[in-house]
């Protein structure tokens, strides 16, 4: 605890900075920790607890830190934008009801017998599912290119035993760029092993992209040829 107080410190060190709020708050804390490393032993649990407590109530509002100096400010955009995609959902991007017609593929009109349509509703979960693999992919590029000091706030709050949401999704959105990291997972196996699923997951992206490309362009010959 006493370590990620004197993270905080050194992260609130604002002594060129206009922000009063701020240097106070790393100077109170600096003087608590001093305290509670001195203390005589009938009073150092009380300091322990009095620095303690003032460590806690930082790190409780350490999202309304200034900007610069929030612990896990590299990945918020990070959080945000997985917040927002949500990549891990087990339902589709776009809402379920685009694709609650999908039991009409087989539905064939009495003594008619129809051509099979292409399985258009079938694409579009492919779409969705390789979709999904792309926005893991780069969110574990943009954890990677912060990782190294976010992975420092990351082990002084799991020694603290502070485990708090973000934390916990920070720590799994670390351990998910590992999984495509050579340097960093020592199980090489299975580094392969996902990256040649997202691989080939890619290829069958743009192969289906391209049947979209050329319908789009055919399209647009045939509205052009129109118009002329």
């Amino acid at each position: 605890m006493l370590d990620l107080g004197e993270a905080l410190v050194r992260e609130l060190d604002l002594e060129q900075s206009n922000d009063v709020l701020g240097r106070w708050m790393a100077h109170h804390l600096a003087s608590l920790i001093t305290a509670a490393r001195e203390a005589s032993p009938h009073r150092k649990v009380e300091c322990e607890e009095r620095c303690r407590a003032a460590i806690l109530e930082v790190w409780r509002h350490r999202n309304c830190l200034p900007e610069g100096r929030r612990p896990f400010e590299p990945l918020e955009r990070v959080v945000d934008t997985l917040a927002a995609l949500d990549p891990d959902a087990t339902r589709p991007f776009y809402h379920r009801t685009v694709l609650q017609f999908e039991d009409f593929d087989d539905f064939d009109l009495p003594g008619e017998s129809l051509p099979r349509r292409p399985d258009y509703l079938e694409k579009a979960r492919s779409f969705d599912t390789t979709a999904r693999s792309v926005i893991r992919h780069l969110i574990a590029l943009a954890v990677e290119a912060e990782s190294d000091k976010t992975q420092e706030w990351v082990r002084l709050a799991t020694e603290a035993k502070l485990n708090a949401p973000d934390v916990a999704l920070i720590v799994r959105l670390l351990r998910a760029g590992e999984r495509i990291d050579p340097e960093r997972q020592a199980d090489t196996e299975l580094v392969t092993k996902t990256l040649r699923s997202r691989l080939s997951e890619m290829e069958q992206f743009l192969e289906r992209a391209k049947e979209i490309r050329d319908d789009l362009a055919d399209r647009l010959a045939r509205a052009e040829a129109e118009i002329g």
